[in-house]
C-alpha cells in the first residue's frame, strides 16, 4: 500500500478586477465564543497591479502574466495543494437586486436576459417593509467563466468555487455577526448605502473578523472578500 498524504485544508482566495489580481492565504484560528464565529488569520497577502490591459472587463487578454502572478504566490508560500476560490469583480458581471413577492422563488421567477449564454445565480438578501423580498442576482457570460477555468488548469489551481465579489462580501457581512446576524439589520444597512455591500463593511469590522498580524493589506475589500469566500466554503 501507498500512504495517503494528509489533507492540509489550506485556503487561498484570488480576486480578479480590471486593475489588479489579489491573492490571500487564510486559515481559521482555534478561538471562538458562543455568539461569534472563529476569527480568521491572514497568513499572506499580495496585490498584483495590472497596468498593461492584461485583464480588461474581466476578459483575460494576457493569461500568461495572470498565471505567473498566481503561481508565484502559491510557490512562495508552498500552497500548491491549497483549495482556491475565485472572486470576479468587473463589467463582465451583471448584477442587480430584484424584488419578488416570495422569499422562496423558483428559478423561473427571475428574468435573466440572454440566459442561454450566461451562467447565473441568485441569493435571498432581506425582506422589504412592504412585504416584498429582495434578491441579489448575478450573471456571467459562459465564455468568461471558461477563460477562468482554463486559467485554473494552466496554473494548476485546485479551484473549488468561482463567484462574484458581492456574493463573497455578503457572506463576510453575515460572518461578522455570527449567531447575532439578522436580515432585518442587513436590510437597514443595505438601504442606507444603496445596496452597496462594500460600503457597509468597515476596516474595523474586517479587523474583528480577520487577524492580520504583521500582514498589511492595501485594501479592506480584498480581505473581506477572502473572508467571505472562506466562510462560505465552511473551512
Amino acid at each position: 500500500m501507498w500512504p495517503m498524504p494528509a489533507l492540509a485544508h489550506k485556503f487561498v482566495s484570488i480576486t480578479f478586477s480590471s486593475d489588479a489580481v489579489t491573492c490571500c492565504w487564510l486559515s481559521s484560528s482555534a478561538k471562538a465564543s458562543a455568539d461569534r464565529e472563529k476569527q480568521l488569520v491572514l497568513r499572506a497577502y499580495k496585490k498584483y497591479p495590472l497596468d498593461n490591459l492584461e485583464l480588461t472587463n474581466l476578459i483575460l487578454f494576457n493569461p500568461t502574466v495572470i498565471k505567473q502572478h498566481i503561481t508565484s504566490f502559491l510557490s512562495e508560500h508552498d500552497l500548491s495543494d491549497a483549495f482556491v476560490a475565485f472572486a470576479l469583480h468587473g463589467p463582465a458581471v451583471h448584477e442587480e437586486f430584484v424584488t419578488l413577492p416570495t422569499s422562496t422563488p423558483r428559478r423561473s421567477d427571475f428574468t435573466v436576459s440572454n440566459s442561454a449564454n450566461m451562467l447565473w445565480e441568485y441569493r435571498y438578501i432581506y425582506p422589504n417593509d412592504d412585504g416584498q423580498f429582495v434578491f441579489y442576482v448575478y450573471s456571467v457570460p459562459r465564455f468568461v467563466v471558461l477563460q477562468y477555468e482554463l486559467l485554473a488548469v494552466a496554473a494548476q489551481c485546485n479551484v473549488i468555487t468561482m463567484t462574484t465579489q458581492t456574493m463573497a462580501l455578503l457572506s463576510a457581512y453575515q460572518y461578522t455577526f455570527g449567531s447575532a446576524f439578522r436580515r432585518s439589520q442587513l436590510a437597514i444597512d443595505m438601504m442606507e448605502c444603496n445596496n452597496n455591500i462594500g460600503d457597509i463593511i468597515t476596516m474595523d469590522a474586517v479587523r474583528r473578523m480577520v487577524n492580520m498580524g504583521a500582514v498589511r493589506p492595501l485594501d479592506k475589500i480584498s480581505v473581506a472578500t477572502a473572508a467571505g469566500l472562506f466562510c462560505s466554503e465552511r473551512f
